[in-house]
């Protein structure tokens, strides 16, 4: 069974943990999706969920009694239209809306964004992306993301744009840096907040957390999470504060495979680690 490597230690960080017992019948499991569950692709709307991994998803919903949440920068929405047709709890947008295992779909305060400042922040974008075709701006209706994956060589054009529009609206909205992209998300959100809320209601609560992310928007998450003492697992390179590390999506997949109720991975020091 493939164990999860602890992840190299992050500055100040001199204490990962070096073993990762996971019993299904014990864990919520909790997921980012783009970069996680699924590789990152040219285009957001070019993503694709991999036959496998829908596969073990359905598995695992199945044999948690539905303890199993995505939470994800798209909106539920999105995310459904991935998973379909497994349909599972959910958090968009970073956590501005929450949909709970009985099916309410609940709007954070954060939700709700003023649609004139959305307006006003969004004619700058397009007359930025006009200017230099190899950006991409996406709405997500009560956020925007501007990605230069086409086009790296404008990190720090798209960078001081959204920081100039992250401090004129700042009461309302904070940037959210990425991989290769700067989003401008409400501000009172995270995903370590709606872990926490999902945690507190079945079929979650009770169970050791374990979340999965690979990007900085997933380190709130990775925070809370280790402070609850559950599980935390970094996807691909990068400082981190998760406890343990997977070289990709596929290597996810390929270690949610083994997992077994009775037999947790071994730890990382009884393979050598």
């Amino acid at each position: 069974m493939q164990p999860l490597a602890p992840s190299p230690p992050a500055p100040r960080n001199t204490t990962p943990a070096d073993t990762c017992d996971v019993d299904v019948a014990t864990v919520a499991f909790f997921f980012d999706l783009d970069g996680t569950l699924a590789p990152i692709a040219a285009r957001p709307d070019a993503v694709r969920l991999p036959g496998d991994t829908a596969s073990v998803l359905a598995s695992l919903f199945q044999r948690t009694c539905g303890a199993i949440a995505v939470v994800s920068g798209r909106a539920i929405d999105d995310i459904d239209g991935l998973l379909a047709p497994l349909r599972v709890p959910a958090a968009g947008l970073h956590g501005a809306e929450i949909r709970h295992a009985d099916g309410e779909l609940v709007r954070t305060e954060g939700h709700a964004a003023d649609t004139e400042r959305i307006a006003a922040m969004i004619a700058p974008l397009h007359a930025l992306v006009a200017q230099h075709p190899g950006l991409l701006l996406e709405n997500k209706g009560s956020a925007l993301a501007l990605h230069y994956r086409g086009a790296p060589e404008l990190a720090s054009v798209a960078r001081d744009t959204m920081c100039t529009l992250a401090e004129l609206h700042a009461e309302r909205f904070v940037l959210q840096p990425g991989k290769l992209v700067f989003e401008l998300r409400p501000r009172h959100v995270s995903k370590g907040r709606a872990i926490t809320t999902l945690l507190s209601e079945a079929p979650f609560a009770g169970r050791t957390p374990l979340f999965a992310g690979d990007d900085l928007t997933d380190e709130a998450g990775f925070a809370d999470v280790n402070a609850l003492g559950g599980i935390t697992i970094k996807i691909g390179d990068g400082q981190t504060c998760a406890r343990h590390r997977l070289p990709s999506p596929e290597a996810l997949t390929a270690w949610l495979l083994t997992l077994h109720d009775a037999r947790p991975p071994q730890s990382s020091k009884e393979n050598g680690a």
